[in-house]
């Protein structure tokens, strides 16, 4: 049986617009002319949807307004299962993803993340129009073609050519018409574009996969030493005299104030010594967890610690437990915060928040989750 609609073979690079798309149909409705029927369409109708046909072909089906003699105006939908549908962009069913989707398809591999997502593969030059890949982590599983324009009659009208990807070929072909508004194109467009720009500003990878150990109880340090928890002392023989005391109202304890550094104090009840219960810090010469220090680039401090799998925007790093977890969350295009919890000594929580801002470490703050409405 011969091709439908047969158009050159190579799909790279070619285009689709609703033109094109209208041209192809049109082409489509004359050729199905010549193909019968496996199924009785008049059995098919469905109550709820009146005057929709499901036609059934060696090829596919078509969804059609109407049984014979169906016109481009009258196809709702075409599904295609068999190479002997050839669609506008010269793409049937068993040809390889690459060729299909051409230089877009690195487009698609590039953007690796987690879960399921759309990534925008392109917006059209003229008119209103974009491509997308759906993607589940690195996994391309169909990529869609969506543009609107005039039919023949001047009716407005949505375009949509659907790829089903399996084992990196294309699997199924899916081709729909709707009627349209030109409010729903500029939507559509605007939609499109804002996840672009998403794709751009997070297309590079934030926060690399390591197989680094989680931040934990023995990461509470200051200069090279556990501090937090520890008497005010180790502290101080770590830090130097503080340039100032201040004293928290209601008897919350105390602030010694360091340049580019402050630390809050807490009397133990038990023992009578203070200790230190929080350190926030935005000089560069003191150095916090595993050597942290402000003025890191943000790559570099994140991967002090462990991360899971690639990370391109906000997101958790890991998660072991509700107390023990990492995750990173990006703000704007210039701040950012890490943060990092685990548990510590006997009921208490431990956090580790490190500042970004212009893509470096602007600060970094330990101390206990418990005292954090008191910071």
């Amino acid at each position: 049986m011969l091709l439908l609609t047969v158009v050159p073979a190579a799909a790279q690079g070619m285009p689709y617009d609703a033109q094109i798309a209208s041209a192809w149909l049109d082409g489509f409705a004359q050729a199905l002319a010549a193909f019968t029927p496996v199924n009785e369409p008049e059995q098919t109708a469905d109550p709820a949807r009146a005057g929709q046909y499901l036609i059934e072909y060696e090829f596919g089906t078509v969804l059609a307004a109407r049984t014979d003699a169906v016109s481009a105006q009258e196809i709702l939908e075409i599904d295609v299962r068999s190479p002997q549908v050839t669609d506008c962009r010269g793409v049937r069913v068993g040809m390889e993803a690459e060729q299909a989707l051409g230089s877009a398809l690195g487009l698609a591999e590039a953007a690796t993340g987690s879960g399921r997502r759309l990534v925008v593969l392109d917006t059209q030059e003229a008119g209103y129009g974009w491509s997308w890949a759906y993607m589940d982590g690195a996994e391309l599983y169909g990529a869609e073609y969506i543009t609107y324009g005039q039919d023949a009659h001047g009716s407005m009208k949505e375009y949509t050519l659907t790829y089903v990807i399996e084992e990196g070929r294309i699997s199924a072909l899916r081709i729909r018409t709707a009627a349209a508004t030109m409010a729903q194109a500029e939507e559509g467009l605007r939609t499109a574009e804002e996840i672009a720009s998403r794709q751009i500003q997070a297309g590079r990878v934030l926060v690399s996969a390591n197989e680094r150990a989680a931040f934990d109880g023995n990461d509470l340090q200051v200069m090279g030493g556990s501090v937090l928890g520890h008497p005010v002392d180790v502290l101080i023989a770590r830090m130097g005299e503080p340039q100032e005391i201040q004293s928290l109202p209601g008897a919350q304890g105390r602030i010694l104030v360091y340049s580019g550094a402050a630390v809050r104090l807490e009397l133990d009840e038990y023992t009578g010594v203070e200790i230190v219960r929080g350190v926030s810090v935005s000089d560069r010469t003191v150095s916090g967890p595993r050597g942290l220090m402000v003025g890191f680039e943000m790559p570099d401090a994140a991967a002090l610690f462990r991360c899971d799998a690639d990370l391109y925007d906000s997101g958790m790093l890991y998660e072991m437990s509700e107390a023990v977890r990492g995750e990173l969350n990006i703000y704007d295009d210039e701040t950012a915060v890490l943060r990092y919890s685990c548990a510590a000594a006997g009921v208490e929580t431990a956090e580790l928040e490190i500042g970004v801002g212009g893509g470096r470490v602007t600060y970094w703050h330990l101390y206990y989750a418990s005292d954090l409405g008191n910071e």
